[in-house]
C-alpha cells in the first residue's frame, strides 16, 4: 500500500526545477500521485525529493514507472547485484574506479549519442563530498527549452528541420582535451552500441510537445548538409545559448537527495570542486525515451 498521499510542488522560481513534498519514495508510489510528478516533470524539468532513503530495487521500480529502464553500457561502472543502477563515484577500489568519476564534467544531456536518448535520470545521493561543513558537488541544470524560446526568428527558422550528429566518443575527446575525462577503453561489443548517430537540433518533447535545443559542444560533430566548419560554428553558437546563467537552476545537494531531470528539455553540468578523500557516491538509473523528433 501507498504511503503516499498529499503532494505539494514548489518551484524554484528559475528557468526549471522544483521541490516535491509529501512523497515517501521508499514505499511505491500510487498511480495517481505518480500522474501528478508526470505532469511536473513535464513542466519544471527537474524534481527534487528530499530527505528520501530508497532501497535500491524501490529506486528500479520507480524509475520504471517512467519508462523501460536502460542499463549503461559500460557495465564495470553498475552496481553487481543490481545491473540498473550506475554507480556515479568517485570511489577508488585497489587502485580503480568503481564508478563514473568524470561524469557529466562538460555541459551535456544524458547519452544523447544513443537512437533512444533517456527520457529521465535519477541520481539518488548517499555519500556527499563536505569540506568546513560544507557540501561540495553541486550540479547545475539549463532549460534548453527557455534557450529555443529566447532565440530570434531568424535562426529558429535556419535550424528548423537540421540534424545534428551525436557522438560518444566525439564528447569524451572533449573532456579529454580539457583534462576531464578518465573512461576506460570500451570493449568490442560496448563500441557496437556507442556508434554515432543522427538526431533532429531542435526536439520536441514528448509529452508537452515544447520545442529545445538539442545539441551539446564536442558531442556533436557534424551537421549533415554543412561544411563542418560552418557546422561546429552553429553547433557551439547554440551551445552557448543553452548555457547562459538566466536560465541555470544549480542544485545544492543534500545526502538523502533524489532528483530526477528530463533530457529532452535540460542540459546539466558536475561542478567537480572536490577530490579524494572527500568522496562522492550516487546511485543513477535512467529510462529510454522516444526517438527524438
Amino acid at each position: 500500500m501507498s504511503a503516499n498521499h498529499a503532494i505539494e510542488v514548489f518551484p524554484t522560481g528559475k528557468a526549471c526545477g522544483a521541490e516535491v513534498r509529501g512523497v515517501d519514495l521508499s514505499r511505491p508510489v500510487d498511480d495517481p500521485t505518480f500522474e501528478k510528478i508526470l505532469a511536473a516533470f513535464a513542466e519544471h524539468g527537474i524534481l527534487v525529493f528530499r530527505d528520501q532513503n530508497v532501497p535500491a530495487l524501490q529506486q528500479i521500480e520507480f524509475s520504471k514507472k517512467f519508462g523501460e529502464i536502460d542499463i549503461y553500457v559500460l557495465s564495470e561502472y553498475t552496481l553487481n547485484e543490481h545491473p540498473e543502477i550506475l554507480l556515479i563515484s568517485n570511489v577508488q577500489k585497489h587502485g580503480k574506479n568503481i564508478g563514473l568519476a568524470d561524469a557529466g564534467t562538460t555541459w551535456h544531456t544524458d547519452t544523447s549519442y544513443l537512437e533512444r536518448p533517456p527520457l529521465a535520470t535519477f541520481l539518488y545521493a548517499k555519500e556527499l563530498p563536505i569540506k568546513d561543513g560544507v557540501v561540495l558537488g553541486d550540479t547545475i541544470f539549463s532549460s534548453a527549452a527557455a534557450a529555443y524560446d529566447d532565440l530570434d526568428d531568424a535562426l529558429k527558422a535556419k535550424i528548423d528541420g537540421l540534424t545534428a550528429i551525436h557522438s560518444y566518443y566525439g564528447k569524451h575527446e572533449a573532456r579529454s582535451n580539457l583534462g576531464r575525462s578518465n573512461r576506460v577503453q570500451p570493449s568490442e561489443e560496448e563500441d557496437k552500441a556507442l556508434q554515432p548517430v543522427e538526431h533532429p537540433i531542435v526536439r520536441r518533447h514528448p509529452i508537452s510537445g515544447r520545442k529545445a535545443i538539442y545539441v551539446a559542444a564536442g558531442e556533436c560533430i557534424s551537421i549533415p548538409g554543412m561544411e563542418t566548419d560552418d557546422a561546429l560554428m552553429l553547433v557551439d553558437e547554440l551551445a552557448v545559448q543553452i548555457t547562459k546563467e538566466k536560465f541555470h537552476y544549480r542544485h545544492h545537494w543534500q545526502e538523502g537527495d533524489f532528483v530526477i531531470w528530463d533530457n529532452c528539455q535540460l542540459q546539466h553540468l558536475a561542478v567537480r570542486d572536490y577530490e579524494l578523500p572527500l568522496r562522492r557516491m550516487m546511485y543513477r538509473t535512467q529510462v529510454k525515451g522516444p526517438i527524438p523528433t
